[in-house]
């Protein structure tokens, strides 16, 4: 039909492009591996708040921060990464300030990592 034909029309190649708060997460996620010291966890204690306050809810910023977290790392650590995830996802059903838990898994997970560099490098 002439509307299939449309210059606007959906391909199945064309990427689906991410909203706002996924970019924000993945730009989080980055600075994360990056840099793991209290002065980033302060940073990213800020940026957490900024999504929460816009309504979007903390098991989802978990997962796809995870999911972001996953795609830079070593396969070695992803299995004790996921497994700390699922234990503070199980934390925020259950408890009432969201941002402990986000921020804790944050925190576990600079510690995870900079223990796999330190074992890489020494």
């Amino acid at each position: 039909t002439a509307r299939d034909e449309s210059p606007n029309a959906l391909k199945a190649s064309q990427p689906v492009p991410h909203t706002d708060w996924e970019r924000y997460i993945s730009q989080l996620a980055k600075e994360i591996v990056k840099e793991q010291s209290p002065q980033r966890l302060m940073a990213t204690r800020e940026k957490l708040y900024e999504l929460l306050i816009n309504c979007i809810p903390a098991q989802v910023i978990l997962k796809t921060l995870v999911m972001e977290l996953l795609n830079s790392l070593d396969d070695s650590i992803k299995g004790e990464v996921i497994t700390w995830a699922a234990f503070y996802e199980h934390r925020i059903s259950l408890g009432s300030k969201e941002i402990f838990h986000l921020e804790a898994f944050i925190a576990k997970f600079m510690a995870i990592y900079k223990k796999y560099l330190a074992d890489l490098f020494a």
